[in-house]
């Protein structure tokens, strides 16, 4: 059986640099969705519910867009402190995420337009 962190085939590694840029990329698209979620939402929440429980998950969502924003920021930061020469093979994790956009988006890769390789359908529960 292979080590996957010790997997030498040159294909599969990336700078850590750009795996860490793309992460903090994403941590930043994330924090504006959450961010334009919650601008949308909180007014509207916040004038029906008169449930305490309901407020604090419209805070929740304030803190969460916070949250993400930091990762963002100290992600970036990280990215931008490393040796561009560090590479890893990311393949294997990258193998793990579920999402094919995501996954195409942290390879560095452009995402198919194909409807069918995009992740995002609505979901009703």
């Amino acid at each position: 059986m292979q080590d996957d962190r010790t997997c030498e085939d040159e294909r599969h590694h990336a700078s850590l640099t750009e795996i860490l840029e793309a992460l903090g990329e994403e941590f930043l698209e994330l924090g504006k969705f959450t961010e334009s979620f919650q601008v949308s939402l909180s007014p509207a929440l916040l004038r029906v519910a008169n449930d305490p429980e309901c407020h604090r998950n419209v805070q929740t969502l304030d803190l969460v867009s916070q949250r993400l924003a930091a990762l963002s920021k100290y992600i970036l930061m990280i990215s931008h402190l490393l040796p561009q020469e560090w590479r890893v093979n990311s393949n294997t994790a990258l193998n793990h995420v579920t999402l094919s956009d995501l996954a195409y988006r942290l390879r560095g890769a452009p995402v198919p337009e194909l409807p069918e390789m995009q992740s995002g359908e609505l979901e009703l529960f």
